[in-house]
């Protein structure tokens, strides 16, 4: 399911919010950075755990991901965290704890090194 979501976006079919996508610099001289934001279809199928199901037990899942593809990732959104209450106060907050004013989502976050070329 998070596989036919991530086709998707990549493919841009049903851009619901019209959003322009970003341009990335590349200079072949200096190390790339790069992050995307995967929404998490949780309107659509509000019985599955997500959140559960991509960190695995203990987080082993997410840790095994970000271990594979040299990525780094992060759940973040309405939801991400376990306790409800400390959510919504920390939502209050803002700043570092902004983005709970966001939809459920996979932060993913690529470092490439400088290659020959």
């Amino acid at each position: 399911l998070i596989a036919q979501e991530i086709e998707r976006l990549e493919k841009g079919e049903d851009r619901k919010d019209n959003r322009a996508i970003a341009f990335i610099d590349v200079h072949p001289d200096q190390p790339q950075n790069s992050g995307l934001r995967i929404r998490i279809p949780i309107n659509e199928h509000p019985k599955y755990n997500f959140v559960g199901k991509l960190l695995g037990p203990k987080g082993s899942t997410l840790k095994q991901l970000q271990e594979q593809t040299g990525c780094k990732m992060a759940i973040l959104g309405k939801g991400s965290m376990r306790d409800k209450s400390k959510e919504e106060e920390l939502r209050k907050q803002g700043g570092k704890y902004a983005h709970l004013n966001e939809e459920l989502h996979v932060f993913v976050e690529a470092f490439a090194e400088i290659t020959d070329g």
